[in-house]
């Protein structure tokens, strides 16, 4: 097999099989293998993958356990059953909307081996607390190729447009098990080995609905988790990028502290007190560093 196609899939009934179907409508001239890691659904997601499993079996690989291991430990071992030269993500609510994007994406990367990924545009669709709405990722980005420090701005990379060289000496450090999002350390990691290609196209949509991660990891959570993926890598890099780290950091504490009017509902008045000016400590110290 030439390319994998690596999907984490969890009560994921609904989008499923539409995720499923727009890998299987892929026109490619080489081999490719979808390699599904189930985290043991409490829906029928297990069921419908396990129908795809029966009837392709040439094409899909089915990970799965008699209990829910957690979305990194699944993310892992599926990423591990990925044995092909190259590696696309698309996690089980996402799809695909262009039957040529991998092998555009491929044909790339064969003819220019100093890119270690690249990826694509996409259709956002929200549909997230009875919203319903649809837009364009990105109107226009300012170059083509991507380099680590490029990968610490603001999110720009939607996981199910990746694809990227599995190299066979690529390893994930310890402190990439206990971050909570996969995607942007990975991507931060595997930058260090090329710069990324970008293709101004559609080729995919990236829901954005009420389970999804996003939608979990919020306000203080979301900032503890993104400023423990950046003073790891930071440390991991042995501070090459520290200050576009620190840049990054105060972005998120920025971005994520939650006003007032809204966090005092969700959380006690002296627990947002102390919360606030924990983070504004937590700035400071990253500004001054």
């Amino acid at each position: 097999m030439l390319v994998s196609i690596c999907m984490i899939t969890y009560n994921h009934e609904s989008f499923i099989a539409q995720s499923i179907e727009s890998i299987l409508a892929q026109v490619t001239d080489f081999s490719i293998q979808l390699v599904i890691g189930e985290d043991k659904s409490t829906d029928r997601t297990l069921i419908i993958c396990n129908d795809y499993a029966e009837k392709f079996p040439d094409k899909i690989k089915l990970i799965t356990s008699n209990e829910n291991v957690g979305m990194k430990l699944n993310f892992f071992r599926t990423y591990k059953a990925c044995g092909s030269k190259y590696i696309a993500f698309c996690e089980g609510d996402d799809y695909w909307t262009d039957p040529y994007k991998l092998q555009k994406q491929v044909n790339f990367l064969e003819q220019n081996a100093t890119f270690s990924g690249c990826f694509h545009n996409v259709k956002m669709q929200l549909e997230r607390a009875g919203e319903n709405r649809e837009w364009i990722l990105h109107k226009s980005l300012p170059k083509d190729s991507f380099d680590t420090e490029d990968v610490l701005d603001p999110w720009f990379i939607p996981t199910l447009s990746f694809v990227f060289v599995n190299y066979p000496d690529f390893e994930l450090p310890d402190w990439f098990f206990h971050c909570e999002y996969g995607d942007l350390p990975f991507m931060l990691l595997l930058s260090l080995r090329g710069n990324f290609k970008y293709f101004n196209e559609v080729m995919g949509v990236y829901r954005l609905h009420d389970n999804g991660v996003s939608a979990v990891h919020k306000n203080y959570d979301k900032i503890m988790v993104m400023v423990y993926i950046y003073a790891s890598f930071d440390i991991h890099t042995n501070y090459k990028y520290h200050d576009a780290i620190r840049r990054a950091a105060i972005y998120e504490i920025d971005r994520h502290t939650p006003p007032k009017e809204i966090s005092t509902v969700e959380i006690s008045k002296n627990s947002i007190s102390g919360l606030e000016k924990l983070y504004r400590k937590m700035k400071k110290i990253i500004q001054t560093n």
